[in-house]
């Protein structure tokens, strides 16, 4: 088992699996008494209509033996109100069906309360878990079937039967 170090959230560490989406990289596009609005802040190009899913996770276990991909789609996951833990592989072998996420090249990220990370397509992923306590996220992913179609499995074991924990 592999023992992975929660890694911090930025723009640039999370760039080979998507990109991270804060207001504070963007100027105030709209504002009244009690409010201020950042928008657009990033997009998503859908060629399909877009699933809304929410999450209700716990603590994250002490091991996981499997991730899941979307390769021909891309995942907005939306914290709300506690850190979360989600973690992530790179987005390679778009088009075999046989490929298996690896141990080796998976990381863990802190996601704080409040941001969202947009996953490029293919990118393997867990789902998100707090570090302690109870939580709820949101997604949005394209309702379409995918190119590689594992919908009804999307949970596919690491490389060797590989598993991780985080530290």
């Amino acid at each position: 088992m592999k023992s992975l170090a929660i890694q911090q959230l930025t723009a640039e560490s999370f760039a080979p699996y998507g990109r991270v989406i804060e207001h504070l990289d963007h100027p105030c596009t709209k504002s009244g008494p009690g409010w201020v609005c950042f928008s657009p802040v990033d997009f998503m190009l859908p060629d399909a209509p877009l699933g809304v899913g929410i999450v209700h996770c716990e603590r994250v276990p002490e091991e996981l033996e499997a991730l899941e991909r979307h390769v021909s789609r891309e995942e907005l996951l939306w914290t709300t109100t506690e850190n979360l833990v989600m973690a992530v592989d790179l987005p390679i072998h778009l088009g075999d069906g046989y490929a298996r996420p690896n141990a080796d090249t998976t990381k863990v990220f802190l996601l704080k309360a409040g941001q969202a990370v947009i996953l490029n397509r293919g990118t393997w992923h867990s789902p998100a878990f707090t570090l302690e306590g109870e939580s709820t996220y949101f997604f949005l992913v394209e309702w379409k079937k995918d190119l590689i179609d594992q919908d009804a499995q999307p949970w596919i074991p690491f490389q060797n039967e590989e598993r991780i924990s985080v530290e």
